[in-house]
């Protein structure tokens, strides 16, 4: 499929279906966004409407303590699987039609047997993004497409009935999947660039349509390579 085509298909999946698919980007956003500044809370004091309004440098070292990187990585694990879900329940979407409802599908990793294949693969994929991009940042981004595809690939082996699946092994099918794909991604994403101004003009309202469209289209883009491999 060509990108105009994946965008075309994403639209008419989506037509009649909007209030579903803006139910899963309002409320998985809502849920991380709550986790995350409870986790700001705990450590800093500050709640991030604050920290914006006021931030400042002495704010920063005063709110810091010894545990809040960790904290941190944790509370992006916790949230990183919220966003997997919603990537399962896209994907199901497109590939059967069914429509887990908004409130059980951006938990979908958390359930089923998936929680901890799911944890274990979004671990290391971030473990192995962090290190690349330690190394250089552009490195590090063209590994973050080469593992693009790993929620994909994991809720595929998942309807399969696989239940014992390695840490790396959808990463590494990811990579092989990618391999000669990467620049189309990206220019993919490169294409998305007006709708993001057009997002950012409407003070981020404009989101609420954008990001289901974009989610959408990139699950269109997997379902086009699996069916062209």
């Amino acid at each position: 499929m060509t990108r105009a085509q994946m965008k075309q298909a994403s639209k008419d999946q989506l037509r009649g279906n909007w209030g579903w698919a803006i139910c899963l980007t309002i409320f998985a956003w809502l849920f991380n966004a709550i986790i995350m500044d409870i986790n700001r809370w705990i450590w800093t004091g500050k709640d991030f409407t604050y920290s914006i309004l006021r931030y400042n440098n002495e704010t920063l070292i005063q709110g810091y303590k010894p545990g809040y990187d960790l904290s941190t990585f944790i509370v992006g694990l916790i949230t990183g699987l919220v966003l997997w879900g919603v990537a399962y329940t896209i994907l199901d979407f497109v590939e059967t039609g069914n429509m887990e409802t908004w409130y059980t599908g951006i938990f979908s990793a958390y359930s089923n047997g998936r929680f901890k294949n799911s944890l274990f693969t979004l671990f290391m994929v971030n473990i192995f993004t962090a290190l690349w991009t330690i190394l250089l940042i552009i490195p590090g981004i063209i590994k973050g497409y080469s593992y693009a595809m790993t929620p994909y690939i994991l809720k595929d082996k998942f309807a399969a009935g696989q239940t014992d699946i390695g840490a790396t092994e959808a990463i590494t099918e990811s990579r092989h999947l990618m391999d000669g794909h990467k620049m189309d991604l990206f220019v993919l994403d490169l294409s998305f660039i007006g709708w993001g101004l057009l997002g950012i003009i409407t003070c981020g309202i404009g989101f609420i349509w954008i990001t289901p469209y974009y989610r959408q289209t990139k699950t269109n883009f997997y379902h086009s390579l699996v069916a062209n491999n």
